[in-house]
């Protein structure tokens, strides 16, 4: 396209200078910054505070008249300009300095903001007083100055005359604190502020001490906002570490824990810094034996005695941090013979005048710049720009000869030969000064956002004359790329003004889209629809509009955006940073998440889908709602590290999300036709492949796992497999016995959601699936040979399957069984071994004892009758089936537990043990009974020997027969 460009005509040297924070910081005395400070200077309504705060309209001049007013009595004539940070206070104080008239009487004294230390502050009030008292005065600054030359000394010596005034001072009422209460609190201050290392830790950077002494030292930084509330001690500056103070001793620990622990603590000692911080400040800066009170007595004196008024003009109160109190003091009395009147006029940032200066603020009239900026004219306020612009195309020393020579102020439009093309396309304010790079629109857009409520001049320079400026002079050169993103970004970052579809299709749609997008959010009636001026603007930008397929309309008849006659939607207030409500944030996830599962559902890849409220499964991998990141929106937890789907606060991605949310509600074209809808397929293809190719490369070893965990548990099926079909038929319904150990039974049932894992693992590496997602054939060629080992596993190993955290449940729930159904076995075995050797035959001392029975009960040497018959009756446990078992399980007697045991135990063995030893014990007590038959030779009789007695009682049943016989 064919561009009319026009070059940056102003300087950014001098828009930097001319726009500062506040043109008061200006030096007061330089014919360059006085001229500047003229051409920029334009009336704003003022107010008239009564006594009851009501507000009457008035203007600079009425303030200026107020001022000049003859004095009839002998009270101070005080006026105090208020308002919020940023307002102009002292850019008017400056301007009523300016317009005094000349008056003999009347001794001038200017505190301006401009590198004004305390130190200079007292040496503009002494200006051309040649007293003792001032001499003297002057020394003790000098001195002063030589005794403290650095931030760090100055710290110190303010945190000693601190700590000097809190011990020693007697105020009676500090805070609301009075008598024993405030004894106590200001012993424990002055135990703290004593300590080095406490003092340090009041020293720290940028802490209210540093402030405090920075600018009683140096003065006001005119690019620094230096608000009354850094002045002041609060009790979140005494949050301390009390860790830090481990090396100090324990009576100085146990204030700094109760410092720590107490906010009320905190709250007491912090006003009582605070109330002795100005006076510690002035004494470190200005030497000890500073009396300012004593100074303006005497300064009021020496001017009395030539028949002078003192006309005092204070920029900004919160300079005199620290010297305010007393000057606040000496203001209030009133004039007498050897006092001259006074007449003051004193910057205040609005809330500044606290208790502490009832009597002062009383004592004067209080205007107010705190104004809405409805009450301003939106010409007056381009007026206010446009003088800016000019200021910075002229240039400091050319307004300065033009003053120097009586001249009209100089416009640099006037010689432009771009003038003809410009200004009808870009504007002028009344003044005619040119408004370009910005129009008319323009202006009104961006000091409506850097200032919505009141006139906030400080805002407007900052955010819609320098950095625009900075921005436009860096891009004009480029064609197609200013007004870029960069412009105005603190203030409107997200274009609000322009509808989100709009701002999504211009990005889509033109390759100069961030220019579009500011354009049609700035310099635009009517951000959707073009005009001939806007499309001027961006021929001259080089900027191609795009076609949005909407009629044409000229400024003055532009239409309400849509936006502005219906509420903004939560997607558009995501869209410009705000956060999404976890309603539509659960929403948009449901709706994502149903759509991915649509898509796998219907599209080849041999994995099993199942689908879940609020989850999809795809093979081994699950995808939850948590996958879908929705950046800065309510709900959603802790998102995944991988297999995510983001949407972050853009253009692009909030037209997506409300096409989702008006498709939920049945409007399936959604924001912009329904191209949202494909945009979004686009994306979940690939999230779909990402989450499909994860599924299909899950590790080899995980089926592995899974196949090992289903043959350990299908240990206690008794058929033995010897084909891999029969292997997994065995592992997939494992067949239980009847009488199967209880501790078998227990592991199985504790062990079922591994189990479970375990079939969904098998399940989803080896089936093939309908459309509908179930599983149909079942393909374990990959796995074939692992089949009958897996099967044939009774404990999984220590490493492989067992490093698994769920299969290492299984392993572990095992051993605990193998461990109880082991522990009452082993316990009846080592009883039953003291009953009978380990190593005997068994049949035949069966044998033996019920021949010894019989031949007893034939010889009646039987004592009890009931003998024989408990005898008969537990017999039945030694049958021979039972002693094979008893010997197979007497050789596991020593052996450790492992997880495989368990399964050697299919049933309880317990009770038919139990049933053995009671036998056995039976066996003893008929022994016993017919000791009196076995005399034996080689050992005490009547000591029992179980071993002797076994050897002996074969003996025993022999004779028995033998005289059975006879």
């Amino acid at each position: 396209m064919t561009t009319l460009s026009i070059p940056p005509c102003w300087s950014r040297a001098e828009i930097q200078n001319a726009a500062q924070v506040d043109v008061g910081a200006l030096d007061f005395e330089d014919d360059a910054s006085s001229a500047l400070f003229d051409a920029v200077h334009q009336s704003v309504p003022l107010a008239r505070l009564g006594k009851n705060k009501q507000q009457q309209p008035a203007s600079e001049r009425d303030v200026l008249n107020d001022l000049c007013q003859p004095i009839t009595s002998n009270e101070p004539l005080i006026r105090f300009i208020t308002g919020q940070t940023g307002t102009g206070k002292s850019h008017l104080v400056r301007w009523l300095r300016t317009q005094i008239p000349r008056n003999d009487k009347w001794h001038l004294v200017y505190i301006e903001k401009r590198n004004t230390s305390l130190r200079r502050i007292i040496e503009q009030i002494l200006t051309d007083i040649d007293t003792p008292t001032a001499n003297t005065l002057r020394i003790s600054l000098v001195h002063a100055a030589a005794q403290v030359t650095t931030v760090e000394e100055a710290m110190l010596a303010v945190l000693n005359q601190l700590h000097q005034l809190v011990t020693f001072d007697e105020a009676p009422t500090i805070a609301g604190l009075s008598g024993p209460d405030l004894a106590e609190s200001r012993t424990f201050v002055a135990r703290l502020i004593g300590d080095f290392m406490f003092k340090q830790q009041l020293s720290r950077p940028s802490g209210p001490i540093e402030r405090i002494v920075k600018l009683a030292m140096h003065g006001y930084d005119s690019e620094a906002t230096v608000s009354p509330e850094d002045l002041r001690f609060r009790q979140s500056d005494l949050r301390v570490d009390a860790e830090a103070f481990e090396d100090a001793g324990q009576d100085f620990q146990v204030l700094i824990r109760s410092l720590a622990s107490n906010e009320g603590r905190r709250t007491e000692a912090a006003a009582i810094i605070d109330y002795y911080v100005p006076r510690a400040t002035a004494a470190a800066i200005t030497g000890s034996g500073t009396d300012l009170l004593g100074v303006f007595e005497d300064v009021r004196g020496e001017l009395a005695r030539r028949g002078q008024q003192l006309f005092l003009f204070i920029e900004d109160l919160v300079l005199l941090h620290g010297i305010d109190g007393q000057l606040a003091h000496a203001l209030t009395l009133p004039a007498r013979r050897d006092l001259c009147p006074i007449r003051a006029v004193i910057a205040v940032t609005t809330g500044h005048l606290d208790t502490r200066y009832d009597t002062f603020a009383e004592r004067g009239v209080h205007y107010t710049m705190d104004v809405p900026r409805e009450q301003i004219d939106p010409g007056d306020l381009r007026m206010f720009v446009g003088r800016y612009l000019n200021a910075g195309r002229v240039g400091r020393h050319e307004l300065a000869q033009a003053r120097h020579l009586g001249s009209p102020r100089p416009n640099k439009c006037t010689g432009c030969r771009y003038r003809d093309r410009c200004h009808p396309m870009f504007g002028t304010t009344d003044e005619g000064h040119g408004l370009f790079p910005f129009n008319a629109v323009a202006v009104d857009r961006l000091v409506e956002l850097a200032s919505p409520d009141r006139f906030d001049p400080r805002n407007i320079l900052r955010e819609v004359v320098r950095a625009p400026l900075e921005v436009a002079e860096a891009e004009l050169a480029t064609p197609g790329m200013f007004p870029s993103a960069r412009f105005a970004a603190t203030l409107a970052p997200t274009r609000t003004r322009v509808p989100l579809v709009t701002r999504d299709t211009i990005t889509r749609g033109s390759a100069s889209g961030e220019a579009e997008i500011s354009l049609r959010a700035f310099y635009a009636a009517n951000p959707i629809a073009s005009d001939p001026t806007l499309d001027s603007i961006a021929m001259v930008f080089g900027v191609e509009l795009t076609d949005l397929g909407l009629e044409t309309s000229a400024p003055e008849a532009a239409q309400p955006t849509p936006a502005a006659v219906t509420a903004p939607s939560t997607i558009d207030a995501w869209a410009n940073g705000e956060r999404l409500p976890s309603n539509d944030a659960r929403k948009i996830r449901r709706w994502v998440i149903d759509a991915l599962a649509l898509r796998l559902l219907n599209h080849p890849h041999s994995l099993s889908v199942y689908r879940s409220r609020g989850s999809v499964r795809v093979g081994a991998v699950d995808i939850t709602q948590g996958h879908v990141v929705v950046h800065n929106a309510g709900g959603g937890g802790n998102p995944p590290e991988e297999l995510t789907i983001q949407f972050r606060q853009s253009d692009t991605d909030a037209v997506v999300l409300k096409g989702i949310l008006s498709s939920d509600t049945g409007d399936l074209a959604g924001p912009n036709a329904g191209r949202w809808f494909f945009d979004l397929q686009a994306r979940l293809d690939t999230w779909e492949r990402e989450i499909v190719d994860r599924a299909s490369q899950q590790p080899e070893d995980e089926i592995g796992n899974a196949l090992a965990v289903l043959g350990v548990l299908s240990s206690a099926d008794e058929r033995t497999p010897t084909s891999p079909a029969e292997a997994i038929a065995i592992m997939v319904r494992p067949q239980r016995p009847e009488n199967l150990h209880p501790e078998i039974v227990k592991f199985l049932g504790a062990v079922e959601r591994q189990r479970t894992e375990a079939l969904t693992v098998v399940r989803d590496h080896f089936t093939q699936r309908k459309s509908t997602g179930l599983p149909t054939i079942f393909d374990a060629g990959a796995v074939l040979e692992d089949l009958l080992p897996a099967a044939r596993l009774s404990e999984l190993p220590g490493n492989g399957a067992a490093t698994n955290l769920m299969w290492r449940a299984v392993r572990d729930q095992q051993t605990v069984a193998a461990t109880s159904a082991w522990a009452p076995v082993k316990g009846t075995l080592a009883a039953i071994t003291q009953q009978i050797g380990p190593s005997e035959d068994f049949t035949e001392t069966l044998q033996v004892m019920d021949r010894f029975v019989e031949q007893a009960l034939r010889a009646g040497v039987l004592k009890d009758p009931e003998a024989h018959r408990r005898y008969e009756e537990l017999r039945a446990a030694a049958a021979p089936g039972h002693l094979t078992k008893l010997r197979q399980l007497l050789k596991r007697r020593e052996t450790t537990i492992s997880p495989a045991m368990l399964w050697e135990l299919p049933q309880d063995q317990t009770p038919m043990l139990k049933n053995i030893l009671a036998f056995w014990r039976n066996c003893d007590s008929l022994l016993r009974s017919v000791r009196s038959f076995n005399p034996v030779d080689d050992g005490p009789t009547d000591t029992y020997d179980r071993a002797r007695l076994h050897n002996a009682f074969r003996t025993l049943a022999d004779r028995l027969e033998e005289q059975a016989t006879r």
